[in-house]
C-alpha cells in the first residue's frame, strides 16, 4: 500500500487532511477517528476504463486481489515484489515451474546495481530505487510498516485476514 502512495496510478484520494501539510499515506481513515469510529477515507480507482467507489485504499486491495483469488475460472499467479527482490532464482524457479516453463540456471541470473527505471516520470537518479535500496526496503521489519497508529488500526480491521493469509502478509510488531 505504502507504493501506491509513491504512484497511486489511477486511484485517487485524499492524501492530507485538515490543514496537515504533506502526506498521510496511505491514509485509510481520518486523523480525527477514535478506535470505535474510524471514518474512511474513500477511494476512487479507474480499472477497466470506469470509475469504481471503495471505502479506503485497503478496501480497494481486498477487491482486486480478492477477485482473482476467489472469483476467477482461469489458473493465475501472483508474484509479491519482494519474492523477486529478495528471492530472485527460488521465485523464479516456482514459477517456471508452475507454468511449465524451462528453469534457468542459477548462473544466468545478473542483478541490475542500478535502478531500472529511468526518463519522464521515474524522478532523478537521488529519488529512484536502486538494488541496494530495494533490499534495504524489503527486507527491514518497520514497527507498524511505516503506517500511522491509527492506519495501522484500521488495517487490521479493514484488510481481508483470509487474503492477507494466502499471500502470507503478517502483520509488524505494533510497538
Amino acid at each position: 500500500m505504502r507504493s501506491m502512495c509513491k504512484i497511486p496510478y489511477t486511484a485517487r484520494w485524499i492524501h492530507q487532511e485538515g490543514g496537515i501539510h504533506g502526506e498521510i499515506c496511505p491514509h485509510l481513515v481520518m486523523t480525527k477517528s477514535t478506535s470505535n469510529n474510524k471514518i474512511k477515507v474513500p477511494l476512487r480507482a479507474k480499472l477497466a476504463e470506469r470509475w469504481i467507489n471503495y471505502d479506503s485504499l485497503a478496501h480497494l486491495w481486498n477487491d482486486w486481489y480478492g477477485n482473482y483469488w476467489r472469483e476467477s475460472n482461469f489458473p493465475f499467479l501472483v508474484v509479491r515484489l519482494e519474492d523477486l527482490i529478495l528471492r530472485q532464482y527460488e521465485t523464479t524457479k516456482i514459477m517456471c515451474n508452475c507454468a511449465g516453463g524451462a528453469v534457468p540456471q542459477p548462473k544466468s541470473f545478473k542483478f541490475a546495481v542500478d535502478s531500472a527505471k529511468f526518463g519522464p516520470g521515474h524522478g532523478n537518479q537521488e529519488e529512484r530505487t536502486n538494488l541496494l535500496k530495494a533490499w534495504t526496503r524489503y527486507s527491514k521489519i518497520e514497527v507498524k510498516s511505516g503506517f500511522s497508529d491509527i492506519d495501522f488500526e484500521a488495517s487490521k480491521e479493514f484488510l481481508d485476514a483470509d487474503l492477507m493469509k494466502m499471500m502470507q502478509y503478517t502483520y509488524p510488531p505494533s510497538e
